[in-house]
């Protein structure tokens, strides 16, 4: 074990959604921490310009296109990992989308795509990881990127709130069910950051942002950089006996 627990030097990560925001920025910091990163998304080149500017850095990383909804796209990504690097350490299930807009117009079709999205990608990522991990016999760290949005209620973002809620339920479960084969499942749940997911939300945030900063005890809006640390950790041997956590990473706001 390295004297340094923090270290993720020789670990394989996969790195869901690493085409740009808190995705990108997670894939470059567990390069940074010395991990060989698989980054994906859907699409191909933002994927791979992620890893150009790891490997540009003197890391090791690849970039795959994979529609995280399909079980067999996830079931692929798995494979290719396995097959180029022997192993998988660390599956961080980050991608997710969101659609902003009043309940009461809210259609079925956005709904399902919401939660498919975020709550049914993240399930297929981990369900896919926990059966290498359990054959490899190695145990191994399954991140997801949840939401502050999980434990506080938000307008116009309800088919959110209840995807990303249903991922804290996935952790709680999933470390239960798999913490016997040495398996650790654990989310970040990030809260307002300088990046949002669409446009609309960016709009939302703007016209909010100093009722935003007045509620935060720190007093700023968050950097996506700064959702890198907290996910290292429970990707590490720092984090060696935390299991079932869902990390608050939203400067103080839902301490309110």
């Amino acid at each position: 074990m390295s004297a340094n627990r923090f270290d993720l030097t020789g670990k394989i990560a996969i790195v869901t959604g690493s085409s740009r925001g808190i995705g990108r920025e997670l894939a470059l910091g567990y390069a940074a921490a010395g991990a060989t990163v698989v980054g994906c998304a859907r699409s191909s080149d933002g994927a791979e310009r992620t890893a150009e500017e790891i490997r540009a850095k003197g890391g090791h990383a690849i970039g795959l296109s994979v529609d995280m909804t399909d079980l067999q796209d996830v079931d692929r990504l798995i494979e290719v990992t396995v097959n180029r690097y022997s192993r998988l350490d660390i599956m961080h299930a980050n991608a997710g989308i969101d659609i902003t807009g009043p309940v009461t117009d809210y259609t079925a079709d956005q709904f399902a795509t919401v939660i498919d999205g975020n709550l049914k990608s993240a399930f297929l990522c981990a369900q896919a990881a926990g059966k290498q991990f359990i054959e490899q016999r190695s145990g191994g760290a399954i991140i997801f990127t949840s939401s502050n949005a999980s434990v506080a209620a938000f307008a116009k973002l309800t088919p959110y709130c209840a995807a990303k809620g249903g991922i804290d339920a996935l952790v709680r479960a999933l470390a239960e069910e798999l913490g016997p084969h040495g398996i650790r499942v654990n989310a970040i749940n990030p809260g307002y950051t300088n990046h949002q997911m669409n446009p609309n939300s960016e709009t939302i945030m703007n016209e909010a942002r100093e009722a935003i900063i007045a509620r935060t005890p720190l007093r700023r809006i968050g950097d996506i950089a700064e959702m890198v640390g907290p996910s290292v950790f429970l990707a590490s041997d720092a984090a060696s006996y935390v299991t079932g956590v869902c990390l608050l990473v939203d400067g103080g706001w839902c301490a309110n």
